[in-house]
């Protein structure tokens, strides 16, 4: 099972979009995440938000590093299998994809 984890910054509900107007970078996000559960039958996509699963970020020793090191302006973080392969910026569906299946292809090999 490959697990895609994305350690994000406080907002106010775990996916961000919610309320009257939501960023519609995350409503991106929302769905290129659901697109891939829905096309990648073994992976696990979680979301770990800073105010709402903060034990997640104190029990990940690398991302709570670089948060505390950087401050919340790392965020997100994108992390495929314990390899981060993004920070600081969201990956559209395509780019999240291409890092899945470089992951399986390496763990095929």
């Amino acid at each position: 099972m490959t697990e895609l984890t994305l350690y994000e910054e406080a907002m106010c509900c775990s996916t961000g979009v919610c309320g009257p107007d939501p960023d519609e970078e995350l409503v991106e996000v929302s769905a290129a995440l659901d697109q891939l559960e829905a096309e990648f039958e073994d992976v696990d996509v979680s979301r770990a938000n800073m105010q709402h699963n903060i034990d997640q970020f104190l029990e990940t020793q690398r991302i709570y590093d670089l948060v505390e090191e950087h401050g919340p302006s790392i965020l997100p973080i994108t992390v495929v299998d314990d390899e981060i392969v993004a920070k600081s910026e969201y990956l559209s569906y395509d780019e999240l994809a291409a890092a899945l299946e470089t992951t399986t292809q390496a763990q095929e090999a």
